[in-house]
């Protein structure tokens, strides 16, 4: 599972003092104060674009098409919001802990509309045990099975899907929005948190998946409203899902006894998607995934730079690390998945593009 290491205990501090000497662990608000500008610019005008286009419908017959291509650019530009909250409930924005979780709430709960609570709990725990079985919840999906056991242990219409999961899989990104959004209003009745913040999530939350509607039947009618709403929907749901899914799926899974340390667990479990300037700013970072979780507080802007560092220490010290381009890293999940769901007997633990890359004695 783990490659050699010397040192183990020590490789982290050890690239940590490098990443630290090289002044990357500062924060930059101001990067995501003139990115919330930019987002924020860029959907009014998408919102002013969809009312032209009600105003000028009873002029011309191709509004239909456009008008749909500017919802589901509105379903991206909600993703965007929704990236920024994940680096705000990792505190990557400001020092001020209560200032991040403020910020995340806002942005998650009123523009992307999903429970910042819930998000916070879950995706904690997941950096926590990055692909461990019984402990990562984000292999432990309702429609997706990781193991034969996982598959096995599934019934009615979620093994239906199971089976078939590597085929289905860029159509049940689709979906993953209204399963968000099903796990955050679940994620209300939680006793983490006061009943006061409990109140205003479920209130923004309202908002944010109401008022759109209420606007589109404005603008459309109440038909095409539900429609659009739905298309919003699954582009932000295919958006968040596409970006998030090839940082760990498809990789080496880590038994629930294992024992490893932090930064062996981290970077043999994570993938990286080679970088681009288009795809730093449209997948919010998350393509830097290994440096992602070694730093999860790190802002934005220093992930491309702390891969070199990281990158050269993993060559120097024979550590696995793991770098694709996007398109690859789909084949790889898609294969990954159809071999749990097509076979009742899958080594979970062992990724091919592992075996193929890691250094040999």
């Amino acid at each position: 599972m783990t490659a050699t290491l010397t040192g183990t205990h020590s490789n982290f501090s050890q690239v940590l003092n490098l990443v630290r000497d090289a002044g990357y662990l500062k924060k930059k608000p101001s990067f995501y104060i003139i990115r919330l500008v930019v987002i924020s610019v860029i959907a009014s005008a998408l919102w002013t674009g969809a009312g032209f286009l009600a105003w000028a419908a009873t002029l011309n017959g191709w509004w239909m098409v456009l008008a749909f291509a500017i919802v589901a650019l509105l379903g991206v530009m909600s993703a965007q919001y929704g990236f920024i909250a994940h680096e705000a409930a990792h505190r990557q924005i400001f020092r001020n802990n209560k200032l991040n979780d403020w910020t995340g709430l806002i942005l998650a709960n009123l523009f992307a509309g999903l429970s910042y609570g819930f998000w916070l709990k879950k995706h904690n725990k997941h950096h926590q045990r990055p692909n461990q079985i019984g402990e990562d919840p984000d292999i432990a999906i309702r429609v997706l099975s990781f193991t034969t056991e996982s598959k096995m242990s599934k019934k009615g219409i979620e093994r239906w899907f199971s089976d078939r999961q590597g085929y289905l899989f860029p159509l049940l990104l689709l979906f993953t929005g209204f399963d968000l959004l099903l796990d955050s209003v679940a994620g209300m009745g939680r006793k983490d948190r006061s009943i006061g913040i409990r109140v205003l999530e479920f209130s923004l939350m309202l908002i944010r998946q109401f008022a759109p509607y209420v606007v589109l039947a404005i603008m459309f009618g109440p038909f095409w409203a539900v429609a659009m709403w739905f298309v919003m929907m699954m582009s932000f749901g295919f958006f968040m899902g596409a970006a998030f899914a090839p940082n760990h799926k498809g990789m080496p899974l880590v038994e629930k006894d294992s024992s490893l340390d932090f930064f062996s667990r981290q970077v043999l479990t994570s993938r990286n998607i080679k970088g681009s300037w288009l795809k730093d700013n449209l997948m919010g970072g998350l393509n830097y995934q290994v440096e992602h979780h070694l730093f999860p507080s790190m802002a934005r802007p220093f992930l491309r730079k702390t891969h070199a560092i990281v990158a050269e220490y993993c060559r120097q010290n024979d550590v696995t690390l793991v770098e694709m381009n996007l398109l690859s890293s789909y084949k790889v999940i898609m294969q990954h998945l159809n071999k749990v769901g097509l076979s009742n007997n899958v080594d979970p633990f062992v990724c091919p593009m592992v075996a193929e890359l890691r250094p040999r004695s």
